[in-house]
């Protein structure tokens, strides 16, 4: 066998030719393959004879030798005594036949092993021989596998070849017809889909609905074309360089985001229609179809959102790559903003008695005579609702003074209001900024004023009714007051209504400018259930406009209410509350939770870090903060040993003219700044008090003190300043009085260092944290440093700067915006009108 060769001369046939080798080739490996393996079998059967024979010869002489035959004997019946301390043992003849030196089985078994190696070597020269037949094998294999290889490639050339030739033949994949026919769809189809989502990010749901409709239909004309094209093709395009094919490649995954971008247009305008449809008697139907929709919309963006991420971003034209990210990240937004807004609608039916009628208190507070939650709180009114109707409506005509008759308690104010009473009562009862804390003090007053109890408490500044009236237009009051209001003149001419009592006695020289304001008097006729107390004394009602321009706009706003306007209205009330123009206060945990998660709950935040709030309290100072115009400095200087030393200065200019009606006087501001709790101060300058002498009424020993006010009561004084130090809502209140007469600015500075150190090891709360201390001991830890600055509730924006100045050695390593990124430190100037958050890390 070993000296047999293989021979590729032979010939076979192949159809009507003849085969240079295939076919005889493999007959020839498959003769010799079968011979190979006649001629081992061979070898081995005598391998399997001759041990079988050597076997059974050696056999015979060992079957003698079987250990069981020892059994016959009678062992020993005492193996071992001892006897007087000397042990004696027999030795068993069982043991002396097992000896190494006598045993028959160790010979057997050395026997046995010398049997198996002549065994092995029978099989070990077999195997040498096999061994041999399959490197011949082999060696034959090699050379066919090497056609083989040529027979593939060629295969793989035609499949690859022939499709784009049958293609290019039928016009099918034609470039130029590919780009008219499929890439324009799809670049019209990719800037409606971005504007559709821009719009939807912003609310406006009609031209959002009607950009989506216009994308889907482009996604279906170029589904048409892409049709007739195979996935495989697809693949084999994105192999190429060509830009109009990688996109051609990424057609059918806009297809599948044009599936959902139709529904989501489809969904929108369904929830905005049933928002503006015929049957707006029945609120809670209207508000079920919306949240509906408004949810099947929802999990459409964020389907959307999924498809538009499979897009390779790389085989977009250049051009649309920028805003392909932009569409992607605007698609995220889109289906969180469209979640938090289903979920206020369902949050919002319950507020507005879908299940159970809501009794609210409306309090109008006047930002032009500022206090700490929004305004001076001249009027309120009591808000009966049931399924999104006002059902009762009580705007008592005299104001927040009509509540004076009812209180049936004596209380403390807090000793700033000394100034002008010493005596608590319901209109000076929104004291904090904290919205929640002031909203349940002024329930607690109204209540004990002998008003019922209601459900919560909603506050509205008098910019919010001037960005209504831009909306609504003006507002016809000519048979009661003779007056046309609008956006323009509604605070002059309301005003002017309100106080021609405090003006007659205040400014007898500016009487003329009351010449033409009407009696109060007249009866408001209202398709409203409107109630205004005007039985008793009816000439001694100055808020009736308040009451009666409200139930005016509340008939108006929901004929203004249309598709074409609702972005406005919709954006209107975003902005004011974020600016806290307009502030909620429920009773009702998950609803008041879904308030605190939108930031429309007017809390004072937690702050891990740095923190300021400035909050100023007009009082006795009339209507001058319209006048006020205030600037805040903030330095925060990072010290090598881990401490940080603020300088907060303030700087207030009244801007107004002396003696004019209202606002032309001095602006007395009881002024309080939050910092970190803990703060130290160290400086406090630029502070003016009002004589003692206003201050000689006292309460009574034997009136009622407020709990909420006792921390403020036992403060602590800094001797040099007469600054007051207490501790409230999880922070540490500065304050004291700041006067301004009209044409000058005065300036406070107050210096202090935090109470932490950012040096301290911090608390490693994370696993990761903690493997990477372990891993990376001797690493110096980043440190972190960030700023919240809270705006005042109603206030006007403030101007506001802040810089972080680090130690030489220190450096920013990252911050939240790139605008301010300094080597050593920040410098920011903005302006607040809204809460901001800054945040950095440092590295030394």
């Amino acid at each position: 066998m070993a000296n047999r060769k293989i021979k590729f001369n032979h010939k076979g046939g192949f159809g009507n030719q003849v085969s240079g080798f295939v076919v005889d080739l493999r007959q020839k490996i498959k003769e010799e393959t079968k011979q190979g393996q006649e001629i081992i079998a061979d070898e081995l059967t005598d391998a399997k004879k001759k041990a079988k024979r050597f076997f059974r010869k050696k056999i015979k002489r060992v079957k003698k030798l079987q250990p069981n035959l020892l059994k016959k004997k009678r062992g020993i019946i005492f193996p071992s005594f001892n006897f007087r301390g000397f042990n004696f043992k027999f030795r068993s003849p069982r043991k002396k036949w097992f000896s190494p030196k006598t045993s028959f089985w160790d010979k057997f078994l050395k026997e046995k092993s010398r049997l198996f190696e002549g065994v092995a070597k029978i099989n070990i020269n077999s195997l040498k021989k096999r061994n041999a037949q399959r490197q011949r094998l082999k060696a034959a294999e090699a050379k066919v596998a090497w056609y083989r290889s040529i027979l593939s490639f060629s295969l793989a050339l035609i499949l690859l070849i022939v499709p784009f030739k049958i293609l290019s033949h039928f016009d099918i994949f034609n470039v130029n017809k590919l780009e008219t026919q499929i890439i324009n769809r799809s670049k019209s189809a990719l800037n409606n889909l971005m504007a559709a989502v821009e719009a939807a990010g912003q609310m406006d749901f009609k031209l959002s609905a009607s950009d989506f409709q216009s994308a889907g239909q482009d996604f279906i004309s170029a589904q048409k074309k892409l049709n007739n094209i195979s996935d495989s093709i697809l693949f084999l395009a994105s192999l190429s360089d060509n830009p109009k094919l990688k996109l051609a490649t990424e057609s059918k995954k806009f297809l599948a985001a044009g599936a959902f971008t139709s529904s989501l247009g489809n969904n929108l305008v369904l929830a905005t229609d049933s928002l503006f449809s015929d049957n707006q008697e029945n609120f809670s139907a209207s508000l079920d179809q919306f949240i509906y929709y408004g949810t099947l919309a929802s999990q459409d963006a964020n389907n959307l959102k999924k498809e538009l991420k499979k897009i390779k971003v790389k085989n977009l034209p250049e051009e649309y790559r920028e805003k392909f990210i932009i569409l992607s990240e605007q698609a995220i937004s889109l289906g969180e903003n469209l979640n938090n807004f289903v979920g206020l609608a369902t949050k919002l039916k319950e507020a507005l008695g879908a299940t159970v009628d809501k009794r609210y208190l409306l309090v109008f507070q006047n930002n032009a005579e500022l206090r700490a939650s929004g305004g001076f709180l001249g009027s309120y009114a009591l808000v009966d609702i049931r399924d999104g109707k006002v059902r009762n409506l009580e705007v008592p005509g005299g104001g927040s003074y009509d509540t004076e008759g009812g209180m049936t308690v004596r209380v403390v104010a807090p000793e700033p209001l000394w100034l002008v009473n010493p005596s608590w009562h319901f209109w000076d009862a929104n004291w904090w900024p904290d919205w929640p804390t002031t909203a349940k003090n002024l329930m607690w007053f109204y209540e004990k004023s002998g008003g019922p109890t209601v459900d919560g408490v909603v506050a509205l500044t008098p910019t919010i009714v001037e960005r209504l009236l831009a909306i609504t237009g003006p507002i016809d009051m000519t048979n009661e007051y003779g007056l046309l209001i609008d956006a323009d003149n509604f605070w002059e001419l309301v005003q002017k209504i309100v106080e021609q009592k405090n003006i007659m006695i205040n400014h007898p020289t500016a009487t003329e400018a009351l010449v033409g304001i009407p009696a109060t008097s007249t009866v408001l006729e209202s398709a409203l259930p409107l109630k205004q107390g005007l039985e008793v004394n009816s000439d001694n009602k100055p808020k009736k406009i308040i009451g009666d321009l409200m139930a005016r706009i509340m008939e108006v706003l929901p004929t203004k209410l249309t598709k074409d306007n609702l972005i406005d209205i919709l954006a209107m009330f975003e902005s004011s509350l974020a600016e806290k123009q307009i502030l909620f206060y429920f009773n009702d945990p998950n609803i008041q939770a879904e308030m605190v998660k939108h930031n429309w709950a007017g809390e004072i935040k937690e702050a891990e870090y740095d923190y300021l709030m400035v909050v100023n309290t007009n009082i006795a100072g009339q209507k001058s903060d319209r006048k006020m115009v205030e600037k805040i400095e903030h330095l925060s200087e990072l010290m090598s040993d881990g401490s940080i030393i603020n300088t907060v200065k303030i700087t207030r200019t009244h801007t107004g003219i002396k003696n004019e009606p209202l606002t032309g006087v001095r602006n007395v501001d009881w002024l309080r700044v939050y910092v970190p709790e803990g703060s130290k101060l160290l400086l406090a300058e630029g502070f003016i008090k009002p004589a003692e002498e206003y201050f000689d009424e006292k309460p009574d020993p034997s009136w009622q003190e407020n709990e909420l006010v006792k921390n403020e009561n036992k403060a602590l004084i800094d001797e040099a300043s007469g600054t007051k130090i207490y501790t409230e809502n999880n922070k540490t209140v500065f304050a004291n009085w700041l006067m301004v007469d009209p044409g000058e600015s005065v300036t406070v500075t107050l210096k202090y260092r935090l109470a932490v150190n950012f040096l301290t090891e911090p608390t490693l709360n994370n696993r990761l944290e903690k493997i990477n201390k372990f891993l990376n001991p001797a690493e110096e830890p980043l440190i972190p440093y960030s700023l919240i600055v809270q705006k005042q509730p109603g206030a006007k924006p403030s101007e506001f700067s802040s810089r972080l100045i680090l130690p030489d050695s220190w450096s920013v390593f990252w911050a939240s915006e790139k605008k301010y990124d300094k080597v050593n430190g920040w410098e920011i100037v903005d302006e607040l009108n809204t809460d901001k958050y800054w945040s950095i890390l440092i590295e030394k």
